[in-house]
C-alpha cells in the first residue's frame, strides 16, 4: 500500500510539471525473482532488510522514487552507469570520512540503494553484523538522516511529516 501512495505522489508530481520528460516518469518495473534477489544480496554482502526485500518482489527498482532518481532493484547493478554511479557514491562516503564519525562502526557494510543523477547524495543501507537500530542512511549534499527501516524511508520520501528520522547535527 506505501509504494501505491508513492507511486500517486510522484505521478502527481510528475503530471504537474511542464513539459512532461518520459526519462523522468514514474514507474514500476517487473518483480524480481527470488535469484536475483539472492544475488543482491550477496553483492551488498548483508541481509537485506527485509521491506527492501519484499519491495524487490513487487518491482525491481522504481523509478522517480525521489525526484529524477531511481530506487535500484536488482537489474540496475547490471546497468553500467547506475551501478558505476551507485558504486562510485559509496566510495567517496567512505573515503571523506571514518564511519564511526556519524555513529556508525568502522566494520559497517554500507550498499547503495539510491543516488541522485550527479552522485551527490544517495541512501546506504546499513549492516553491522549485530541488530541494527537503522538500516539506511541518507547522505551528501549535507543530509545526514537515519531510518529504522525501508518502510520508515519510504514513508519518508511519500511524506516527509509522516516519520521523523534521526539527523546528524
Amino acid at each position: 500500500m506505501l509504494i501505491g501512495e508513492l507511486m500517486r505522489a510522484r505521478t502527481h508530481e510528475y503530471l504537474a510539471t511542464s513539459p512532461m520528460d518520459p526519462e523522468y516518469m514514474p514507474g514500476l518495473r517487473a518483480p524480481a525473482t527470488s535469484m536475483q534477489v539472492d544475488a543482491l544480496e550477496a553483492l551488498a554482502g548483508q541481509p537485506l532488510d527485509p521491506g527492501y526485500r519484499k519491495f524487490l518482489s513487487l518491482t525491481d527498482g522504481l523509478d522517480g522514487f525521489q525526484s529524477t532518481m531511481p530506487l535500484l532493484g536488482c537489474r540496475d547493478w547490471e546497468d553500467p552507469e547506475r551501478s558505476g554511479l551507485a558504486t562510485m557514491f559509496r566510495d567517496i562516503v567512505l573515503e571523506t570520512g571514518p564511519l564511526d564519525e556519524v555513529g556508525l562502526p568502522e566494520e559497517t557494510h554500507v550498499f547503495p540503494v539510491h543516488v541522485n543523477v550527479d552522485g551527490s547524495k544517495g541512501v546506504l543501507m546499513l549492516h553491522t553484523g549485530a541488530p541494527a537500530v537503522e538500516r539506511f542512511w541518507w547522505t551528501g549534499a549535507g543530509d545526514n538522516m537515519f531510518f529504522h527501516t525501508f518502510r520508515d524511508l519510504v514513508a519518508y520520501v511519500t511524506n516527509s511529516l509522516s516519520y521523523v528520522p534521526r539527523h546528524l547535527d
